[in-house]
């Protein structure tokens, strides 16, 4: 999905998609189809220790559901917060390393909240999540084999 030649911004990041959090998915996938959108297969990741699954569509962008497994996880204190809640924006970048580097050079502070870690949903390919101050949460999908 990221193509060098669609990357027109400081920081090389080119948008991915939506991440919301639910504490049941039924509703936010009936919502989205009702939208237009295909929802895929609910996976669970191990590392992230939530369920997940992504729903596309051809003309708006793309939502990653998150919910709770039966074990603790990150988005447990955003939904003890909210009943929903999109929590992060995530990017790709051909070279993630990079682009943190210009989003601090451009005055704005970073805080790595996760290290690099596969992710289940993007057949293995690594992710990083930032906090970056002013502007939120945002998950970072690196190249294959970076």
């Amino acid at each position: 999905m990221n193509k060098k030649s669609n990357i027109m911004n400081k920081f090389d990041l080119a948008f991915h998609h939506f991440g919301l959090a639910v504490h049941e998915p039924e509703q936010a996938f009936s919502f989205l189809e009702a939208l237009g959108y295909k929802n895929g297969e609910a996976l669970f990741d191990p590392l992230q220790r939530v369920n997940l699954a992504m729903s596309y569509h051809a003309q708006m962008p793309a939502v990653e559901v998150i919910w709770p497994s039966s074990e603790p996880s990150p988005i447990d204190s955003i939904l003890k917060r909210q009943d929903s809640m999109i929590y992060h924006l995530c990017y790709t970048s051909n070279n993630p390393d990079a682009s943190l580097m210009k989003i601090q050079e451009a005055g704005f502070m970073v805080l790595p909240m996760t290290e690099r870690r596969p992710a289940i949903l993007f057949d293995g390919r690594e992710v990083s999540f930032h906090m970056v101050a002013g502007f939120g949460l945002i998950e970072i999908i690196y190249p294959l084999n970076k």
